[in-house]
C-alpha cells in the first residue's frame, strides 16, 4: 500500500487497501475536535444579508460581507443570544466580556483577507459533554471553548470547465466554533460524541444541524500515544468533514496511516489533510498551521462584546429540560425503561407529544409503545416533521383508552390509527362512521365461529377432544375474519357453546 511520505506529501492511501493489513496496536489515538454549527438566524454575523441556503450564487450579499472599503460591521445580536444559550445548555462559563479579533490568511473565498472570528478571549469556556458507552458507563468529553465567528464563501470545482468559481453567499455566516479537549480515544467515541451534541444542540433550537446544507461541519485533530497516558505525538487535522459516517471513516484512516508511520520507525508531520468520502482516501493540503501563522489581533471596527449578567441569567432560565435529565424523569415518572426513554427523548418534538399523551391519563407504557411505534413509523412513511403530523396527541390517548375499554380491538385500533394519520379525524368520529368498533352481537359472531369452524375441520376436532391451546389459534381466525371488531370473550363462549363445552 501507498502512504504520505515523511514530509507529509505524496500519493493518498487507500483505506480499503490497508484494513486487512493493520499492524500491531502499539498506540491509541488521542482526538479532539473543532465543530462549526451555524447558527439559526435570519441574517448574517456582521451583517443584514440574508443567510437562507439555496439562493443563486452571490445574490444575499452586501458590502460588508463582501469586504468592500469603507464597510463596517455590526453585532447580530440574535447570534449571541444563541451562542450564550448553547454555550449555557452545554454547561461552559459564559463570560461577560469576550473579544471579536481579526485570524488573516489568504483564500480566495475570504474577500475580506481575515475572517472576524474570537481568540485569546471567548465567548465561553470549559463545558462538557458525557457520551454513554458499551460498557454503562460515561465518557466525560471536555469542552476547552466556544467563540462566535464568521464564515467564509465557498469554492465550487464543478461550475466552470477549467476553473474554480466562488460562491459568496455563506460569507458572514455566523457560526459558534465549539473546541473539544483531545478526551476522544477512538472513531467510535468521536462518533458518539457528536451524536450526542447534536442532539443538545437540537434541543436547544440553536441550528438546524443540517449537515447537507454544512450547518454542521467537523475538523478533527489526531494524533498517536503510547497505552497507558501520556501526551500525544504530533497532531495532523483532517477539515471539513460533514457526515457522521464520513468522519469516523477518516478518523479510522489517519489513525491507520499515523499507526504506520511510526510502526515503521519514521515521523508523523504535521499536516492539514482534507477526505475524499467518495475515494475513501486523505490528501494533504498543506503544512499544519499555528497561531501565530494567522497574526491574531483585536478587530479595531467592533469594540469588545460585554454581556450583562442579569442578561446571561435571563437566557440560562429559557433553556429546556436537556436530553439526559429527561430520560431520568421519563423513567422515573412514567415507569417506562431507560431504552424507551431515550427513544422517547430522541428529539424535543417527540418527547413532547409522548409527554403530552401520557399525561391524558392512558397507559404510559401503552402511550410508549404506540408513540414509538406507529408514530413513528407513519411519521417516517409521510416524511413530514412531528408538528405537521396530523394525529394530535389527545386523539392518540383517546384511541388508547377506547383500545383499553374493549371498545377497539387492537388490530382495529390500528386501522382507526392509520386513517387520523391521513385525515386527522378524531377516533370517536372514524368508528362511529366505519362501524369499526367492537361487534357483541350473538349471531354475528356465532357466523364467524361457524366459518372458521369449517375451515379447519381437523383442528375443530382436535379442540373438541381437548387441546386447548387451538382456543387461541380459532381465536384468531375468527378475529381475522371479522376485521378485529369481534369481541374475543364472546367469541371463546361461541366455541365452548358449538364444540360442546
Amino acid at each position: 500500500s501507498t502512504s504520505l511520505s515523511e514530509s507529509g506529501r505524496g500519493p493518498p492511501l487507500r483505506l480499503a487497501q490497508t484494513l486487512s493489513h493493520m499492524p500491531e496496536q502499539t498506540y491509541e489515538p488521542v482526538i479532539g475536535l473543532e465543530i462549526h454549527v451555524q447558527l439559526k438566524t435570519q441574517t448574517k454575523m456582521f451583517c443584514a444579508s440574508p443567510t437562507a441556503y439555496g439562493g443563486p450564487p452571490n445574490t444575499q450579499v452586501c458590502p460588508v460581507c463582501l469586504g468592500l472599503p469603507g464597510a463596517l460591521p455590526t453585532v447580530n445580536g440574535r447570534a449571541v443570544e444563541l451562542g450564550v444559550k448553547a454555550a449555557l445548555g452545554l454547561g461552559a462559563t459564559v463570560h461577560g466580556t469576550s473579544v471579536f479579533a481579526r485570524k488573516s490568511y489568504f483564500y480566495p473565498d475570504l474577500p475580506k483577507g481575515y475572517q472576524i472570528t474570537q481568540h485569546d478571549r471567548p465567548l465561553a469556556t470549559d463545558g462538557a459533554v458525557d457520551v454513554p458507552s458499551a460498557g454503562g458507563t460515561a465518557r466525560h468529553v471536555r469542552i476547552r471553548r466556544l467563540h462566535l465567528e464568521e464564515d467564509s464563501g465557498k469554492s465550487l470545482h464543478d461550475r466552470v470547465e477549467g476553473a474554480t468559481a466562488i460562491d459568496l453567499n455563506r460569507a458572514g455566516t455566523p457560526l459558534l466554533e465549539i473546541v473539544t479537549e483531545p478526551d476522544l480515544a477512538s472513531p467510535a467515541d468521536a462518533r458518539a460524541f457528536l451524536t450526542q451534541l447534536k442532539q443538545a444542540l437540537a434541543y436547544l433550537d440553536v441550528s438546524d444541524c443540517n449537515m447537507e446544507e454544512g450547518s454542521l461541519r467537523v475538523d478533527a485533530n489526531v494524533s498517536l500515544r503510547r497505552p497507558g497516558g501520556g501526551e500525544g505525538g504530533t497532531r495532523t487535522e483532517i477539515k471539513n468533514l460533514n457526515t457522521f459516517s464520513g468522519i469516523e471513516k477518516a478518523l479510522a484512516f489517519e489513525v491507520e496511516r499515523q499507526s504506520r508511520v511510526l510502526a515503521g520507525g519514521g515521523e508523523v508531520r504535521p499536516a492539514t489533510l482534507l477526505w475524499d468520502a467518495a475515494r475513501g482516501e486523505a490528501r494533504e493540503i498543506r503544512g499544519k498551521e499555528d497561531g501565530g501563522d494567522y497574526r491574531y489581533f483585536p478587530e479595531p471596527d467592533l469594540p469588545p462584546l460585554v454581556l450583562e449578567d442579569s442578561w446571561i441569567d435571563g437566557v440560562r432560565r429559557s433553556l429546556p429540560e436537556m436530553p439526559a435529565k429527561r430520560v431520568a424523569r421519563f423513567v422515573e415518572e412514567y415507569g417506562i425503561t431507560p431504552g424507551h426513554a431515550a427513544v422517547l427523548t430522541g428529539t424535543r418534538d417527540l418527547a413532547d407529544y409522548y409527554e403530552a399523551v401520557a399525561r391524558c391519563g392512558v397507559s404510559c407504557q401503552e402511550a410508549a409503545n404506540w408513540v414509538m411505534g406507529e408514530v413513528l413509523a407513519a411519521i417516517n412513511a409521510q416524511s413530514c416533521a412531528l408538528p405537521q403530523f396530523r394525529v394530535r396527541p389527545r386523539d392518540l390517548a383517546d384511541l388508547i383508552a377506547m383500545m383499553d375499554e374493549g371498545i377497539l380491538s387492537r388490530p382495529a385500533a390500528r386501522q382507526v390509527f392509520a386513517r387520523m394519520a391521513e385525515t386527522g379525524e378524531p377516533p370517536a368520529q372514524i368508528v362511529g362512521e366505519a362501524g369499526l368498533g367492537r361487534v357483541a352481537d350473538a349471531a354475528a359472531v356465532s357466523a364467524w365461529v361457524d366459518e372458521a369452524l369449517a375451515a379447519y375441520p381437523a383442528e375443530a376436532e382436535r379442540l373438541r377432544a381437548g387441546d386447548a391451546k387451538l382456543s387461541a389459534f380459532f381465536v384468531g381466525r375468527v378475529m381475522n375474519l371479522s376485521g378485529g371488531v369481534a369481541d374475543p370473550a364472546q367469541v371463546n363462549s361461541a366455541l365452548k357453546e358449538k364444540l360442546g363445552g
